[in-house]
């Protein structure tokens, strides 16, 4: 066979045969056998309530059967995890996750499940920035003007937040490393009582979720300081990000993605992560994510498996060097 034929026919057959091996993953399709549950991790009602409910709704388009929200709080994602991770691995029954399936290795000694078994990554939906706030009563303006303050301050000043290794928590401990200072935690049992403990003066400090501080950040009752992304948030255009106000190394925004049973083969992932992707992308779909303080993200089965996995390393190292015990 000459030169010429053998590398025409190389490559008719390389062709033929990436065609085929290409050709399952842009087929594949995803089609629930009924409805298909969203498992949240807060109460209904909330923010990240919200944000399932939209997406389902979204969803609901594409598959044509109904998408169920199933609100288990508590416990720093712990319940919803472990439902999911028991659940059969068909895409039937999914997670919402947020930042706590990065935290929770870090802060509890033992889990009812493992996050890299049992659990497998779909689509990373959005980032979520935190607002750090403080009372009037502080008379402070600025993060500037708040970590002069600490510094100086005996006993330490006290900070919210909604319990012990949550995206609050994170927020003021990674504040404390990256600024030098020394604040005393406050944990409370969920957002409301945290956010009625700062608006009735109980407590000066608090890292808030975006939509929760925004009514009272408009009626007076709260003072932005700094966002905790690294560019600023659409809804609070005039407060400063971390890295503007002075520490230029912050960076923690959480985030929110879905996650299925470990065991769910790939191919089903990759079609949920597929029609994801085409809901999250609609412009209405986009809006509505911006006014409840979340930035877009979107992404790959695989590019949201490497980014948890690096989320994991990462807490666990601010875990160490705030010396955070283990529950």
């Amino acid at each position: 066979m000459g030169l010429r034929r053998w590398l025409i026919t190389s490559i008719s057959c390389a062709l033929l045969f990436g065609l085929e091996t290409i050709a399952p993953t842009q087929a594949a399709e995803f089609k629930p056998n009924g409805p298909v549950t969203i498992v949240a991790p807060f109460a209904a009602g909330g923010t990240v309530d919200q944000v399932a409910r939209e997406l389902g709704r979204g969803l609901e388009t594409v598959w044509g059967v109904p998408v169920l929200i199933e609100n288990k709080p508590g416990a720093g994602n712990i319940l919803a995890a472990s439902a999911i991770a028991q659940s059969k691995p068909n895409g039937q029954r999914l997670l919402l996750a947020s930042t706590s399936i990065s935290v929770n290795p870090s802060v509890y000694k033992s889990l009812p499940y493992d996050t890299d078994k049992d659990l497998s990554a779909v689509s990373y939906l959005a980032a979520s920035p935190n607002v750090l706030v403080v009372r009037p009563k502080m008379n402070i303006k600025t993060l500037r003007e708040l970590l002069d303050r600490a510094k100086t301050s005996n006993p330490p000043l006290q900070y919210a937040s909604v319990g012990k290794g949550s995206a609050h928590h994170f927020c003021m401990e990674l504040l404390q490393i990256e600024a030098n200072v020394k604040l005393t935690h406050i944990p409370y049992k969920g957002v409301s009582p945290a956010l009625a403990a700062v608006l009735g003066d109980e407590i000066g400090i608090y890292c808030s979720d975006i939509l929760g501080a925004m009514e009272p950040i408009k009626r007076g009752q709260l003072i932005p300081l700094a966002v905790t992304s690294n560019t600023r948030v659409s809804v609070l255009p005039d407060v400063p990000t971390m890295a503007e106000a002075g520490l230029p190394n912050y960076n923690n925004s959480g985030y929110l993605g879905i996650m299925a049973p470990g065991e769910t083969p790939r191919n089903i992932r990759e079609a949920i992560n597929h029609d994801i992707q085409v809901v999250i992308k609609e412009s209405a779909f986009q809006k509505r994510f911006a006014d409840l303080g979340y930035d877009m993200v979107g992404g790959t089965a695989d590019e949201f498996a490497s980014f948890i996995k690096r989320d994991i390393a990462r807490y666990r190292e601010i875990v160490k060097t705030a010396n955070i015990d283990e529950e």
